[in-house]
């Protein structure tokens, strides 16, 4: 029993899992926790727990959805993926060798029809069509992706790397609509929290995109069992570096702009003195030192994982790429604590 339940979760990608859920999570208590400022403008612990419970468990219900949804995504590629993961990854091959193929079928509509079903009912719920609308196209997605998709040049890369960069804006939009913000007379445009979600959406999407690209390099070995097209079956792995250092350069240039928009905002709110605006350290848990801390170390990291991706000719060296960008993603998904 403990073995198949070992075995279950490395079918669902678990750590992929808790990933999405500590990004939603993330993503959540920032856009909670300024609309939980009392009017005042009086900064109190902000209760993550106990704020709006009726919006908590809807929230907690789009989560599991989210989660339901993206464990099936996982298995239905594994399940498209046996000839090719018996050459890339024999000691990580669990459909057909530890779970039986009917049974991960089973898995993955039963995720499938229970993630949607939630999302409906939260739909219904706050009158939001857009939720059952995301969940649909991303059940659907994952299922051409794992089919079709995956084994074309770029394209595949793309639809995985949108999907992991739009879950930011799945929880943007359960939130809807946003109201600005009153801070001891200083207003926040609700298009602050928008454009911070937006930056983060961009950055895990360009990021995402850089590491499906050097997993295709990975596993050219079994992608060329399966007959497949990828970039770097098509293009080579020389032409594959110099699109994702083109990738890299707009991740990079993302990263710059993110970081002078939060010091922007924070000097606008400070004004050109401190008698003119507010420090909003002193009423919410603004941080712009621990922001910019997490937002380099992810760069330093980032910058890493490019050095590693151009210089590596052995296989070692593109898994510790990918470690490096999940790592760095991971590092810039957290700034938003700090705002």
């Amino acid at each position: 029993m403990m073995k198949s339940t070992y075995h279950f979760f490395r079918l669902i990608r678990i750590v992929n899992l808790v990933v999405i859920a500590l990004t939603m999570l993330v993503v959540e208590v920032f856009l909670l926790r300024y609309n939980s400022i009392p009017p005042q403008g009086y900064y109190e612990s902000f209760c993550f727990t106990c704020y709006y419970s009726n919006e908590l468990t809807n929230f907690y219900l789009l989560l599991i959805s989210t989660l339901l949804i993206a464990g099936a995504g996982n298995i239905i590629n594994d399940y498209f993926d046996v000839k090719a993961d018996r050459v890339n990854k024999p000691n990580r091959l669990i459909i057909g060798k530890y779970i039986k193929r009917r049974w991960a079928m089973v898995m993955h509509w039963s995720f499938n029809l229970i993630g949607f079903i939630l999302a409906l009912y939260i739909g219904y719920e706050l009158q939001n069509i857009w939720i059952p609308i995301v969940s649909f196209l991303s059940i659907n997605l994952l299922w051409f992706y794992s089919a079709y998709f995956k084994r074309k040049p770029l394209i595949g890369n793309i639809i995985v790397a949108l999907l992991l960069g739009v879950i930011p804006i799945h929880v943007l939009i359960f939130n809807l609509p946003l109201s600005d913000v009153e801070i001891m007379g200083r207003t926040i445009s609700n298009y602050f929290f928008i454009e911070v979600i937006l930056f983060l959406s961009v950055i895990a999407f360009l990021q995402n995109l850089i590491r499906e690209l050097v997993k295709d390099i990975q596993d050219i070995r079994g992608d060329l069992r399966l007959n497949a097209q990828t970039f770097p079956i098509k293009f080579g792995i020389k032409k594959s570096k110099l699109v994702i250092s083109l990738f890299w350069l707009f991740g990079l240039s993302a990263m710059f702009l993110f970081y002078m928009y939060i010091w922007n905002f924070n000097f606008n709110m400070q004004g050109s003195t401190m008698e003119s605006g507010i420090n909003l350290s002193d009423y919410t848990s603004f941080d712009i030192d621990k922001f910019g801390l997490l937002l380099v170390l992810s760069l330093i990291v980032f910058v890493g994982s490019f050095i590693v991706i151009i210089s590596s000719r052995k296989i070692k060296s593109y898994k510790m790429a990918s470690l490096l960008l999940k790592l760095s993603m991971l590092l810039g998904l957290l700034t938003p604590l700090f705002l």
